[in-house]
């Protein structure tokens, strides 16, 4: 049985493990399942070392897959079922996958990725999934079956994604150490066998999965949703009697805007801890959850490129608003300065974290890029400005300078600009967040027209629909202004900011 889940397999084996709207599973079928998924991918070829991309909305199936992958030492690729053929097909390439699972509903697109990325297998989920795991030995893996993170991609505003993956290779940590490793971070936060765990956001991102999966390997029970609802989500919470869950400042939004009748219908009294990341956290968003559900919400800072580096408690945040707390064990943080120096408290600078394990960044396929985050061994920066108390509280002052954040989820600006280029009126492009009530920020773009192009609101009309017809929706810009000119430094790069802030100012001009 696979290492992890084989003492909760023969501990009460009919107890659930998890289950979505379609499926559901006990600790004992799961557990099956997963060795069965190894010995799949070992048979073919799928071998530890290699890569495995996953194509798929949430599902229990993706869960299997991403448990099986990383207990038989193969580095699941989570891809975004929005993405367009080309930008699909780009994370497949880089990542080296050597099959592609991909649900029904994402089926064309991507079976037209892996052939394009040079992918030669797809495994749709579903009916010849569950057929081939069917025909699959059920021999134990090997008891020092090696560990493999998973594969991320993440970028700034210098293009597309990079690969990224915790420096430890598959090959030199057994599962049975990894696991140990893997689940203290989730014990952390109060995760045991007891846990009713409820999956909200999207698997393919690092979160969401980053704590399904240990919520499963420490024998809790796992709930998924397909898709985020507010009102669904607190009919999932009382129904289930959910202890914990992770989400993004826009899901609390969407959360405190639901009438009080239909707030009040359900029952929240089970949850323990609720974790979120992704997106700073409105002050007075937070203070009304906590009115609401109690002292249970635990900020944390860090990336899809290394995990969690800080976290902070409800009544540590209450102490220190608007802060994300103190670095984990594992970690070291120091602000710097212009000058390369270490900045006192107080002060803003950038923010590098020193890893005080075995634990690096690394972007994959990337030495240049991963030496460019690094400012000593084992000692990197995110790209991202903050300060620190004197305390050693850590505040975020700006999240990676171009980045938008919309909703939890990362938008990289050059992508949508060499997109939006490519329209035959456009002569140059900007593209950048403006605040948005709801999502934190939105995507806005501003123009500036080829030379005898007037314009008009059809031509803005068509610009996002150029861009709607060859990116994923949450990328493409919401509203486009025009301009004479774009302002760009003397060396040609773009002044995003200049743009940016005079978005910014309005809001706060609004709000005081």
């Amino acid at each position: 049985m696979a290492v992890g889940l084989e003492e909760y397999a023969q501990h009460e084996p009919d107890r659930l493990i998890v289950s979505d709207e379609k499926s559901s599973y006990t600790r004992l079928q799961f557990n099956d399942r997963v060795n069965r998924t190894i010995n799949l991918l070992w048979e073919s070829g799928v071998k530890p070392g290699s890569s495995a991309a996953i194509m798929s909305k949430n599902c229990t199936d993706f869960l299997t897959i991403a448990c099986a992958a990383a207990l038989g030492g193969i580095s699941i690729v989570p891809v975004n079922w929005h993405f367009k053929e080309e930008e699909a097909s780009y994370i497949i390439a880089h990542a080296k996958a050597s099959v592609l699972f991909v649900d029904a509903e994402c089926s064309a697109v991507g079976r037209a990725s892996a052939k394009q990325a040079g992918c030669a297998r797809v495994i749709e989920l579903g009916e010849e999934f569950d057929t081939l795991v069917d025909a699959s030995s059920n021999a134990e893996p090997p008891k020092d079956s090696p560990f493999a993170s998973a594969i991320y991609f993440t970028s700034g505003t210098t293009g597309r994604p990079k690969p990224t993956r915790l420096s430890q290779q598959p090959t030199n940590i057994a599962a049975s150490v990894a696991l140990k490793k893997l689940t203290r971070n989730a014990t952390l936060s109060g995760m045991s066998g007891e846990t009713t765990h409820l999956v909200q956001g999207p698997l393919y991102h690092a979160g969401p999965l980053g704590n399904a999966v240990p919520a499963i390997l420490l024998g809790g029970q796992v709930y998924i949703m397909p898709k985020f609802e507010p009102e669904e989500a607190l009919r999932f919470i009382d129904r289930y009697k959910i202890t914990h869950s992770l989400m993004v400042p826009t899901m609390f939004v969407r959360l405190l805007k639901l009438p009080g009748a239909v707030r009040s219908r359900y029952d929240t009294s089970s949850l323990k801890v609720i974790s979120h990341i992704a997106a700073p956290m409105p002050v007075h968003v937070k203070l009304e959850m906590i009115e609401w559900w109690g002292p249970i919400l635990i900020d944390a800072y860090g990336g899809s490129e290394i995990g969690v580096i800080t976290r902070i408690t409800s009544n540590e945040w209450l102490k220190k608003p608007g802060s994300v707390g103190q670095p984990i064990k594992d970690f070291t943080i120091q602000i710097i300065g212009e000058d390369n120096e270490e900045l006192p408290p107080g002060e803003i600078g950038q923010i590098y974290m020193t890893s005080l394990t075995d634990v690096d960044l690394e972007y994959l396929g990337d030495p240049a890029r991963t030496e460019q985050a690094h400012r000593g061994p084992k000692q990197f920066t995110l790209g991202d400005m903050g300060w620190l108390d004197e305390d050693g509280y850590l505040f975020l002052s700006d999240r990676r300078v171009d980045l938008i954040n919309s909703g939890g989820v990362n938008i990289y600006p050059a992508e949508i600009e060499a997109v939006l280029l490519q329209h035959p009126a456009v002569a140059d492009v900007a593209v950048f967040g403006i605040p948005n009530d709801e999502w934190g920020q939105e995507v806005k773009a501003a123009v500036q027209l080829e030379r005898g192009t007037p314009a008009d609101s059809r031509l803005d009309y068509q610009i996002i629909e150029w861009g709607r017809q060859r990116l994923a929706s949450y990328k493409v810009p919401k509203s486009v202004d025009f301009h004479e000119a774009l302002p760009r430094y003397s060396n040609g790069k773009l002044h995003r900011r200049e743009l940016r802030d005079v978005y910014w100012r309005d809001a706060e001009a609004k709000q005081s």
